[in-house]
């Protein structure tokens, strides 16, 4: 599996359009297309190979009126959310508001 990123994609760019583009590469698991904000797409391969060939053929390439950039989706493993309060435990002025009491 092998997702792109095309960007400057046109707003009035659908997704059929993009997969009569890209499917003349190889076989297309998903290809999605961004409305708020538009302007980008993601396009996804069954295959490495068939995505490295859309990305040397289809890169600077006009599609719909605009010249398109194709490169590799950045990827998807980011940190789930943490779970609970959004604050920091550290109380409300930070780590260097602890006080510590020492006795001998």
């Amino acid at each position: 599996m092998a997702k792109l990123y095309i960007g400057n994609v046109d707003k009035h760019t659908d997704k059929r359009e993009l997969e009569a583009e890209f499917a003349k590469f190889g076989k297309l698991r998903e290809v999605w297309v961004a409305r708020h904000p538009p302007g980008f797409a993601f396009v996804e391969f069954d295959d490495d190979r068939d995505a490295e060939d859309a990305i040397r053929e289809m890169d600077d390439r006009n599609v719909c009126g605009n010249r398109i950039r194709v490169e590799w989706a950045k990827s998807a493993g980011r940190k789930p959310p943490p779970t609970g309060s959004s604050r920091p435990r550290h109380g409300r002025y930070g780590r260097s508001s602890r006080v510590y009491i020492v006795t001998r």
